[in-house]
């Protein structure tokens, strides 16, 4: 166990509380148990420190004693650690307020204290304001003036998180307010509602001068984080986000243990490394690239092979070397073209970090679509087993459902073999407490900027974790500097081991200050990229960009003269919903040879884009119209491509769609580019869409050409870099103002419309011959959400399974003008809807062309 916090000074409610044992913190309807606050704050310690344990957090700890005190002054640290503590300790010292006690723990013992005055029940802003009086005297009295603002900022920071425990996170300047202001809940409890809770607490409450106090607090605090440069903020923004996913961690294992009875010990962290990293190696790849290392290619020879195994063993054992190296770096560029393995490289170097890094013990995958996940299990299965992939890895996403434990016995009856340890299934699913955790750039951004519970509860768990970014290029490049910038300042607080892959990565490093502790894995991309095996596998004809009129129906003519080509499958990408549609409907009634044709865009349900995708990946002679949905976040293969231009990106990610199983011989692979719609109208707001950028200027055909993105990056992080004034902005006007909500609405991902989620019922018939009623399913959705008896986390389980079948029905419009017959919250459903589809198919245009206002 940590002895972090040995040292310390520890508070005792019985030294500032009248009858301590007489304050409940919580209830138990279900067996007439009662929990004291005591009881509740000594069992919350129990968690804090097996959490510091486990998750070895005293080194985040004391990473962040290294930002906050340039000087190690021991009495500064000692205090620091003690103010820490007792957040956690005294989160709920305000249920001593005696209306709470009495209206919701049914404590008659407080009845005597109830006056007319207050019928203020919370507890939140209460302990906020109880913890600020604990500390504003121990600051005052034990810090130097020269420090006596930092530590005040630190204290209001704590008071901040305390507040926010049972709800969202506010911007800083609201709590501050609810301080200040005379008609605010916190001034109110620190002056006119004092009677609520002062026969109990037996401190003076601001030394008989809360206002001028509170005052006196506030002004300080913000003194000192103005003063602070400007990227010293985002460490702040750090320290309270990870405090308060401390906090809420700790309360609620508390809160659940007393509730289930069942004391938790899963943390989900990778115990025995070396088990699972000896499954990895008893993989046949990578046992041939051990036995590549024993007789390596000359650098001359690997040059000239068409080997590409021989290629992809060099990136593996170059990127593993690099690493090795540089293990003090916290940030990893692995650059790959498309087929060279990334993953399989990816893995070896998470498991070579943890294997040299004791304090590391989680590993985060992340993908850029939910697509991508469901379909990298598949390829996992085959690294791990099935058996493993199912005990250590868990998908973190919408699509699939809550991984579910069964209840531990000593004798399992076959009547107890299908009973859920629902309290575990969901915790697990909160906190990610599984030691391999797939999900996407989306989830993780909420898990660093989001403002809800379930958006903070794993930040603690990504603590001495390794995330792998796949694709990080599809980020909003507006805030590539952000971005950045906010993974070193994540990394170096919580010893995060970071790699950053994509057959097309910038080089974000060089919008920061400083790229110290940034690592390149692979120092000559020119070996991989230029060799013929990768560079070749795709030929580029840019001829029918030359197009001025007629362009769709000049498109056809050129595809059906390539569909004569019998065995292939050719992949049609547009910009526009519209005019895919438009070509498919062309497509599916014009003479093509025989080949069979389908359509893919973001309208087509998971379950028919799977069907889709087999179909195509599984047999020839077949031509898929699509939109950008197949540049990544789908696992297929096609002999010939056309693509619409947009994004440089965009036009690699496409490529890497073609011609992907290349041995050297093939003699189809190429792509034929076209231009017809706009791409700018998709992305607004991406500097990558201006024509400069694109395929529409000679030179960057050159680059695509050659693979020489750098020369392509160097022009968009000019660009970027030249609006450094637009990161200062945000850090003065966001971060360091802690406006939490401003900053997550910044960094949030996707940007666009709002969209309107619609439920079309009806009956599908499945793989297996199954059927599945969409009224069925909308009905037991609907039983779940109202029913009030079943518990609440067998509800969120179940309702996770439920989720995933409403992923066959549900379709997004931007239009709000449509008819609907009910609704619940947010999800609004329509039956008779067959008119909406064709041959299973849903066709847009029918639903829009049916719209009007209920």
């Amino acid at each position: 166990m940590s002895d972090y916090f040995k040292k310390i000074k520890k508070i005792r409610y019985g030294d500032i509380l009248n009858q301590s044992d007489k304050i409940y913190a919580h209830l138990s309807n279900k067996d007439d148990r009662i929990e004291t606050l005591e009881e509740h704050a000594d069992l919350c310690i129990v968690y804090f420190k097996r959490l510091i344990h486990v998750k070895n957090l005293e080194k985040v700890f004391e990473n962040m004693e290294k930002i906050l005190f340039s000087k190690r002054n021991p009495d500064y640290i000692k205090l620091f650690r003690e103010m820490l503590y007792h957040t956690i300790y005294l989160h709920d010292i305000g249920k001593i307020n005696c209306n709470y006690q009495v209206n919701k723990m049914k404590n008659n013992y407080h009845r005597k204290y109830l006056s007319y005055d207050s019928n203020n029940s919370t507890h939140s802003m209460l302990s906020s304001i109880l913890y600020m009086n604990e500390y504003y005297p121990e600051i005052k009295k034990n810090v130097d003036l020269s420090a006596r603002n930092q530590f005040i900022a630190l204290m209001v920071m704590n008071a901040y998180v305390i507040s926010r425990h049972h709800g969202n996170l506010i911007s800083m300047k609201d709590f501050e307010d609810r301080l200040l202001n005379p008609d605010g809940d916190g001034q109110q409890l620190a002056t006119e509602q004092k009677i609520i809770y002062e026969d109990v607490y037996i401190r003076e409450v601001f030394q008989g001068n809360p206002r001028a106090c509170l005052q006196s607090i506030i002004n300080r605090s913000r003194k000192y984080l103005k003063e602070r440069q400007k990227e010293a903020s985002i460490d702040f923004y750090i320290y309270v986000r990870f405090l308060s996913s401390l906090l809420f961690s700790c309360d609620y294992y508390a809160t659940t243990e007393f509730k289930t009875r069942k004391e938790i010990m899963d943390f989900g962290t990778i115990e025995d490394v070396w088990h699972l990293f000896d499954i990895y190696k008893s993989n046949p790849i990578y046992k041939s690239i051990q036995t590549y290392r024993k007789s390596r290619y000359t650098k001359q020879k690997v040059e000239k092979t068409e080997d590409i195994n021989v290629l992809r063993n060099e990136m593996f054992l170059e990127a593993g070397e690099e690493l090795e190296k540089n293990q003090h770096s916290n940030i990893y560029f692995l650059e790959a073209p498309t087929g060279s393995g990334k993953s399989m490289v990816s893995f070896h170097l998470a498991f070579q970090l943890i294997s040299g890094n004791k304090e590391l013990n989680k590993i985060i995958y992340v993908y850029p679509y939910n697509t991508l996940v469901e379909q990298n299990m598949n390829s996992l299965a085959k690294i791990f087993g099935e058996e493993e992939t199912k005990k250590n890895i868990s998908v973190i996403n919408s699509l699939v459902p809550i991984k579910k434990y069964k209840i531990e016995t000593k004798e399992e009856t076959e009547e107890m073999s299908d009973n859920i340890d629902y309290d575990r299934s969901l915790l697990s699913w909160q906190f990610l407490l599984y030691p391999m955790n797939l999900t996407t750039h989306v989830s993780l951004f909420r898990y660093f900027f989001g403002c809800g519970k379930e958006d903070l509860f794993p930040l603690i768990q990504l603590a001495n974790s390794v995330i792998i970014f796949d694709e990080i290029h599809s980020y909003r490049n507006d805030i590539w500097k952000n971005i950045i910038i906010f993974l070193q300042h994540y990394a170096k607080i919580l010893n995060i081991k970071m790699i950053l892959m994509s057959a097309t990565l910038p080089d974000l490093g060089k919008l920061t200050d400083t790229q110290a502790y940034i690592t390149r894995l692979i120092k000559d991309r020119n070996k991989y990229f230029l060799n013929p095996v990768f560079k070749d596998r795709v030929k580029l004809d840019f001829s029918l960009m030359e197009l001025k009129e007629d362009k769709m129906e000049k498109l056809i003519k050129h595809i059906q003269k390539t569909a004569e080509i019998d065995n292939i499958n050719i992949l049609i990408e547009f910009i526009f919903r519209s005019s895919a549609e438009k070509a498919y409907e062309i497509l599916k009634d014009t003479d093509i040879s025989g080949k069979e044709v389908q359509m893919l865009t973001g309208d087509v349900s998971s379950y028919e884009r799977k069907n889709i995708i087999h179909k195509f990946c599984s047999r020839k002679n077949l031509i898929l119209v699509a939109t950008q949905v197949v540049e990544a976040g789908i696992d297929i293969d096609a002999d010939i491509g056309y693509k619409d231009i947009s994004l440089l990106d965009s036009e690699e990610q496409f490529l890497g769609r073609i011609n992907r199983h290349y041995a050297g011989h093939n003699k189809y692979g190429i792509v034929y580019f076209f231009d017809m719609d706009n791409a700018g109208l998709i992305y607004r707001n991406d500097i990558r869409k201006d024509k400069i950028l694109t395929l529409a200027q000679d030179d960057m055909k050159e680059v695509l050409i050659k693979k020489d993105f750098k020369t392509y990056y160097d022009k968009v992080i000019a660009f970027l870099k030249s609006r450094g004034h637009i990161f200062q902005d945000f850090c003065v006007d966001q971060v360091e103002t802690l406006n939490f909500p401003e900053v997550e609405k910044t960094m949030n991902l996707i940007q666009g419309d709002i969209k309107y989620s619609v439920f079309l019922s009806r009956k599908i018939e499945l793989e297996d011959g199954k059927v599945l009623d969409g009224d069925i399913v909308w009905e037991d959705y609907v039983n779940l959400l109202e029913n009030t008896e079943m518990d609440y986390a067998e509800k969120r389980v179940r309702l996770s399974e439920v989720a995933v079948k409403l992923q066959y029905f549900v379709i997004q419009t931007r239009d709000p003008a449509f008819k609907w017959e009910k609704h619940i919250g947010d999800l609004y459903y329509l039956s008779d809807t067959e008119e909406y589809f064709e041959d299973g198919k849903f066709i847009r245009k029918n639903f829009d062309n049916d719209l009007f206002i209920n």
